[in-house]
């Protein structure tokens, strides 16, 4: 099967589609206030409390049982210690830090660490919470009492809201492999007056991405622009990347068909990639194995041949309506039929893949 582009375009593509979008950043919008844009959440400093560049006492989620000194630069740091063991460290960083009021407490600030022992291959995560005004630790959330691997947070989904804590968290069912939870929940804890403690545990609404259709807009609700904690909270299912989000990475959802795959750049969904063996169709009833004249008779005038190479074939459905952005849906054949198809930005959808 012939893929969407060669190795060599495909990485040209995803370059300058990289840059663009760098460029993009660039443009200064004001965040709305309250959002996660705004110094109340985002900042790295309250009053006299530097938070990226400090020393916390953590265990990596219970790695040890006496908590280690970690000293943090820019967020990051290396933890050794004789609790961790001969020949063992940790790699720390903090993945959020919030901000806000809690009854009983008043100004605290909350932080989730990424804690990765080496060397080994896992990482763990932990919440802890301090006093906003000294940076005083008050306590951390208990530990999960599950059989298995741990619950991974989701960090840019903490608040502090309505007196709790709230994050969703990514749980391992009994047959999941370390690295694809498949449980997505929301979870609450509140202080008691001497620990934090865990109000509530719900599972998330979950969408079966094998019923939904493909469109320029995305599927189901996972939606083209949206970040990658958008689309798990929208589908109700875990996300895994292959890589940094932030940068170009391919992901999929717990779940989801296989052969179905989603494509982000600069932590944006830009694209959806359907191949063998997904059934998934576009809203047209178009999939793998559509006939070219079938596609012809469906979107007529929209669908053009881009390229014909070593027999294999390239169509696009290009909408016209404003509405759909130039958003588009690539198709490629081989021996006249769909053998993989692309839906999303044109640069993305052309390349279908950061691999």
């Amino acid at each position: 099967m012939t893929h969407m582009l060669s190795a060599r375009a495909r990485a040209a593509t995803v370059a300058l589609l990289s840059g663009f979008l760098a460029l993009a950043m660039t443009i200064s919008v004001p965040p709305a206030q309250g959002s996660v844009g705004s110094g109340e959440e985002r900042a790295s400093r309250t009053e006299d409390v530097e938070w990226m560049n400090r020393t916390y006492e953590l265990t990596c989620d219970d790695e040890v049982d006496k908590p280690v000194p970690v000293t943090l630069s820019d967020g990051t740091g290396t933890a050794t210690d004789d609790a961790i063991g001969p020949e063992r460290y940790w790699e720390v960083r903090i993945e959020r830090t919030v901000h806000g009021v809690l009854p009983r407490l008043g100004k605290v600030t909350a932080i989730v660490f990424r804690c990765e022992p080496q060397p080994t291959n896992y990482f763990t995560k932990e919440l802890r919470v301090y006093r906003s005004g000294d940076g005083a630790e008050i306590g951390r959330t208990p530990t999960f009492d599950v059989s298995g691997f741990s619950p991974e947070f989701r960090p840019e989904t903490l608040k502090i809201e309505d007196g709790r804590l709230s994050a969703d968290l990514a749980f391992y069912g009994e047959r999941d492999a370390h690295g694809h939870p498949s449980i997505l929940r929301h979870v609450t804890w509140a202080w008691d007056g001497r620990e934090f403690v865990k109000r509530s545990e719900t599972d998330l609404s979950h969408t079966d991405l094998s019923r939904e259709q493909v469109t320029v807009d995305g599927i189901g609700p996972a939606r083209i622009g949206m970040s990658a904690e958008q689309v798990e909270k929208a589908v109700g299912a875990p996300l895994t990347l292959v890589g940094d989000a932030s940068h170009c990475t391919d992901g999929t959802l717990a779940g989801a068909p296989d052969g179905l795959s989603l494509m982000f750049m600069e932590n944006s969904l830009v694209a959806v990639s359907v191949e063998p063996p997904a059934a998934v169709s576009t809203a047209s009833g178009m999939r793998v194995g559509t006939t070219r004249d079938e596609l012809s008779d469906t979107y007529g005038d929209e669908i053009t041949t881009d390229s014909v190479e070593d027999g294999s074939e390239r169509l696009v459905f290009a909408p016209t309506a404003p509405r759909f952005g130039g958003r588009i849906i690539v198709f490629d054949l081989s021996d006249g039929q769909v053998d993989r198809f692309a839906a999303g930005t044109r640069d993305a959808a052309t390349v279908g893949s950061c691999l």
